[in-house]
């Protein structure tokens, strides 16, 4: 069985987490079946097609896709038996200039160029989620029929969805629709590859200049932030043994930055993380699936964020925070507060994961035939 995938290729380390989390739970829903797995870059369609994976440029392959026939190339969705929506943001409206309509890249070329001529494949948007303002309620999506349609269309043309945190959940109730919220699959990344909790060695620390990729408008107190995270990261460092986790370049620099002597774990192999992820104590993060993976280990973290992502902390079992609410005091008082929770979260977490395996393995026989 050929399943495809619509993720990130080599460019998110918590788009991998999800991803391979799918994979898991797959191969759990389909045992004994032989399934084959494909991924397409979906910033750049292209590379659906075969011979075309190294092409990443949006801007100058998308005409070229375009223009080439489909029956030219093998094309991993035209082949597939199930195409797999992974996880990401799939729900953000920030008004008319910047919404999931007129900024996805691969709804058209992917779903309703390819997709709508694979008369046999099912489709499956799996851990789907929300970006937008921290304390957003979804309502400002109604400002916009057009997303509401695409949202619309895109839930009926789907055999499954699962959404990964409670505002996607409102989002599309407000639009008569019905979908389970379930944590997101990073927290099953360490089953598909087998990596087991290791003894504690370190509490893991990840740092984002303003707590996250975008402001969305929101007025984000960058200087505060940054402030209240080395003056913690010092104190902490005097009697912790501290890794700075950086999941992409930037966040190296920027660690650099306050500490050229830190211990910093930068990788382009995302297993790697997990390892790392494997051995933590507890974590202080900005970078969500860093924290969800930390938990897939029995370890709690906090998650400080600056839009709606940060939120799904809650259906793990731990608490977030909006970036401008949070002083170095704060981080000193939660860090107290994990370090006394360590056991229980264990076993809260034991619950959490087994009802999260439940609920997956229940969605995901609806693509069963």
């Amino acid at each position: 069985m050929k399943i495809a995938f619509i993720t990130t290729v080599n460019h998110n380390v918590g788009d991998d987490f999800v991803r391979e989390g799918l994979k898991y739970l797959l191969t759990q829903s389909f045992a004994g079946i032989n399934l084959k797995f494909s991924e397409i870059h979906k910033h750049s369609p292209i590379t659906a097609r075969y011979g075309f994976e190294s092409c990443r440029d949006l801007e100058k392959y998308q005409k070229k896709d375009d223009w080439l026939p489909l029956w030219v190339t093998r094309d991993r969705i035209l082949e597939a038996d199930i195409v797999v929506q992974s996880g990401a943001p799939v729900y953000w409206y920030h008004g008319a200039e910047s919404n999931c309509v007129i900024h996805n890249e691969w709804y058209k070329p992917l779903i309703k160029r390819r997709f709508f001529k694979n008369k046999k494949a099912l489709l499956a948007n799996l851990a789907a989620g929300s970006c937008q303002r921290y304390h957003s309620d979804g309502t400002e999506f109604l400002e916009s029929k057009e997303v509401c349609d695409y949202i619309t269309e895109f839930y009926n043309l789907c055999t499954v969805t699962t959404v990964r945190d409670k505002l996607s959940v409102e989002i599309l109730k407000q639009l008569g629709l019905t979908v389970p919220v379930i944590p997101c699959s990073s927290i099953f990344a360490a089953d598909y590859y087998n990596i087991r909790k290791e003894p504690d060695d370190y509490v893991v620390i990840n740092y984002m200049k303003g707590g996250s990729h975008y402001t969305f408008g929101q007025k984000i107190d960058f200087e505060k932030w940054e402030e209240n995270f080395k003056n913690f990261y010092f104190e902490l460092k005097q009697t912790e043994n501290v890794v700075i986790s950086c999941h992409d370049q930037k966040e190296l620099e920027e660690a650099k930055k306050f500490d050229p002597q830190a211990n910093l774990f930068y990788s382009g192999d995302y297993v790697e993380y997990i390892k790392l992820y494997s051995r933590a104590k507890l974590g202080i993060m900005n970078r969500v699936h860093g924290a969800y993976v930390i938990a897939s280990f029995g370890r709690p973290s906090i998650i400080i964020g600056n839009d709606s992502r940060a939120r799904m902390g809650s259906e793990i079992g731990i608490r977030s925070y909006f970036v401008n609410d949070v002083s170095k005091e704060t981080l000193l008082e939660e860090y107290h507060k994990l370090n006394n929770e360590i056991n229980d979260y264990a076993s809260l977490f034991a619950k959490i994961k087994a009802k999260a395996l439940e609920d997956y393995l229940f969605e995901i026989k609806k693509l069963h035939r």
